[in-house]
């Protein structure tokens, strides 16, 4: 899966990236992602960083609600 920073915001809220490694939450609001090549950007304590955890190394899961 792919989210892309053209995506709606309410789109994007709908997801939350987890680490493969230990199955933990990357904090922060999802800017971009993508679980082929692990990388992704997110909105952070209001400052944008970008994270790459390998491919395969992350995935996007829809978050409860």
């Amino acid at each position: 899966m792919r989210l892309e920073s053209w995506h709606s915001s309410e789109d994007k809220h709908r997801w939350k990236i987890v680490r493969t490694d230990n199955y933990t939450d990357v904090p922060g609001d999802i800017v971009s992602a993508d679980e082929t090549t692990g990388e992704c950007s997110i909105h952070v304590g209001g400052e944008t960083k970008t994270l790459s955890f390998g491919p395969g190394g992350i995935r996007i899961v829809g978050r409860r609600r």
